[in-house]
């Protein structure tokens, strides 16, 4: 089961829930069939026969719960960053940013899923990125940056721009800094 779709970073939430309800389909089937041999187990004075399915039904059941947790979790940190990236340069707080990441840092962590997972890495690379990403915009932010330090900067990523309130978070992340 590990080498599914669903637990590729990469996929994508929307594919990755209909797989995951596929999965939910597919334990349906072999639920009723569980049942059905326990039925047959138990009139043949065998009920433990049909214990060993049971509990592997029901870790499946638990796997593809929390992953998608980890999904929903995904689009949470996936929304904060793209609201953090809307952000005008007047209005960027990197420091506050930098706490509600680490908070989707730490519930991350929290999760009861297998760190392993591709999608899992994938987030926390993500995550790990703007923790990067967030302490330099503090820097940039900072009252000691002249006209002089910016001209540096576009000339080392060799592009225009004004330090106004059409400069978006986006327009600095783009230029890779980090």
């Amino acid at each position: 089961m590990k080498k599914r779709d669903f637990y590729k970073y990469a996929f994508g939430r929307g594919p990755a829930l209909e797989k995951l309800d596929g999965v939910f389909d597919e334990l349906g089937t072999f639920i009723e069939r569980i049942a059905e041999l326990g039925s047959n187990a138990t009139k043949f004075g065998s009920p433990e026969s049909i214990e060993v399915p049971e509990k592997q039904v029901e870790g499946i059941k638990n796997e593809v719960n929390a992953m998608k947790q980890l999904w929903d979790h995904i689009a949470v940190c996936q929304e904060a960053f793209e609201n953090n990236m809307a952000t005008s340069w007047p209005n960027i707080d990197p420091f506050t940013m930098e706490e509600g990441v680490k908070k989707l840092l730490s519930a991350l962590k929290n999760m009861k899923v297998d760190k392993r997972a591709d999608a899992y890495d994938g987030l926390m690379k993500e995550i790990k990125k703007w923790l990067v990403f967030l302490p330099l915009i503090g820097e940039l932010r900072n009252d000691s940056m002249r006209d002089r330090h910016w001209d540096m900067i576009r000339k080392l990523v060799d592009s225009e721009f004004a330090v106004d309130e059409s400069l978006l978070l986006r327009n600095i992340y783009d230029m890779n800094l980090a």
